[in-house]
């Protein structure tokens, strides 16, 4: 079964409450493993929290966030909207196992 690897990686500083928390929560994920099963649920609890967060910061000017494809060989995806993170989910198209 196909996995992917989330991957965030921070650009800049977090301008306001609002990017320092959504910074905070895609960090949380970083470097786990979502299986192809569980992609679409994934991406559509980030977007839910994210959106939560916008309420929780009525003061800031909230991050409309969506998911774009990346790449045309394989099926990445990439988090757009948030320009203080980069936070992509990456296809692992190999596994590696040792036998002994």
């Amino acid at each position: 079964m196909k996995k992917y690897l989330v991957y965030a990686i921070r650009d800049f500083g977090a301008k306001n409450k609002l990017e320092k928390s959504i910074m905070d929560l895609l960090t949380l994920n970083n470097r786990m493993l979502v299986e192809q099963k569980d992609l679409e649920t994934f991406k559509k609890n980030i977007i839910a929290q994210i959106n939560f967060l916008n309420q929780e910061n009525k003061r800031c000017a909230p991050k409309n966030v969506s998911w774009c494809k990346k790449g045309t060989k394989h099926k990445d995806f990439s988090l757009s909207g948030i320009a203080c993170i980069s936070f992509n989910l990456y296809e692992i198209k190999k596994t590696y196992e040792i036998e002994s």
